[in-house]
């Protein structure tokens, strides 16, 4: 019979880490707009970081987003190849 095995947190490294922040700065900036109507631009990133702790709802449409979108490329590449398969018979 083998170990149980301990569950440790994953470490993220230094790309997940700043892809993570930019996503997350995207996700909170899209909603926003100056009284203009131009986009509010994202804020450098410091040299020093703060990571902090987003809430599950936070996440969960940070997640919902990213699949929305990827449905989407996904829909546009199935009728892409449904198209070009009818033209290159």
């Amino acid at each position: 019979m083998s170990k149980p095995t301990k569950s440790r947190p994953r470490q993220l490294n230094r790309a997940q880490l700043k892809a993570y922040e930019a996503r997350r700065t995207i996700e909170m900036n899209r909603g926003m707009a100056n009284p203009t109507g131009e986009a509010v631009t994202a804020r450098p990133l410091s040299t020093t970081r703060r990571v902090q702790a987003l809430s599950r709802v936070e996440e969960y449409a940070i997640i919902r987003s990213d699949l929305r979108r990827l449905l989407l490329i996904l829909a546009v590449l199935l009728a892409t190849l449904i198209v070009l398969t009818f033209f290159l018979r």
